[in-house]
């Protein structure tokens, strides 16, 4: 059975000091969720003296988070409409009706329908001395249309250091998820961090979001499948 966020919350302090890796997985975003996630990151930073991360990282965790959700009750939704995400016609019926119908009241019913279908986010938590990885995946992949688009969103982002300015200059083409991906990346310039180290992984039966932030000169990426440590 799933532990109540609150009782893992307060076994975070012993999980940091006993453990490199920390995973939770979820169907839904809420607010026991958020305040989980910002402990954890707090008290990993602080334990590795990197408290200037905390709030970079809780947003970038956040955002992650809520497009992963995102992307997997949009799944449940159009099975439950009866329309095949992967063919053209039926996603844009669908993605219009779901800008249509989506609330905050249905997203929290989509998010124990996911539960029951097993369809969930991973949040995975990797750290040592000289740096620190978080990975959200979402065990439901993506489709090429929607790749295609993270890719150019990320691919754009890499010329821009203001979000406003980024905003201002892709209003009319920028739906959320695209924003976040620019946000993601521009807080990570921002920081000095290599944005580079943001990645987005799709297989057939997943998609992973990672990003990775070095501590000291010696942090080797995973990208380069060289740190074991974080491996």
């Amino acid at each position: 059975m799933a532990k109540p966020f609150l009782e893992l919350e307060a076994q975070i302090p012993e999980l940091v000091k006993a453990n490199s890796k920390i995973s939770v997985r979820s169907s839904r975003m809420n607010r026991p969720l958020e305040q989980y996630v910002l402990a954890l990151l707090t008290k990993i930073l602080v334990e590795m003296d990197q408290e200037r991360f905390v709030e970079m990282l809780y947003t970038i965790t956040k955002e992650l988070t809520i497009n992963g959700i995102k992307a997997n009750q949009k799944r449940v939704f159009f099975e439950d409409e009866g329309l095949d995400i992967t063919n053209t016609e039926d996603y844009e019926k669908g993605i219009k009706d779901y800008s249509k119908k989506f609330s905050e009241k249905m997203a929290d019913q989509y998010g124990r329908r996911c539960l029951a279908r097993g369809v969930y986010i991973h949040l995975k938590f990797n750290y040592c001395k000289d740096g620190l990885m978080v990975e959200v995946t979402n065990n439901t992949p993506v489709i090429k249309a929607e790749e295609t688009r993270m890719r150019e969103k990320m691919k754009k982002s890499m010329g821009y250091s203001d979000i406003a300015e980024f905003y201002m200059d892709n209003m009319d083409n920028t739906e959320g998820a695209g924003l976040g991906i620019a946000l993601i990346m521009i807080l990570l310039k921002n920081e000095g961090v290599d944005p580079n180290l943001f990645r987005i992984i799709t297989y057939p039966d997943k998609t992973i979001a990672r990003v990775e932030i070095p501590f000291t000169e010696n942090y080797v990426s995973i990208r380069s499948g060289e740190l074991a440590d974080l491996n």
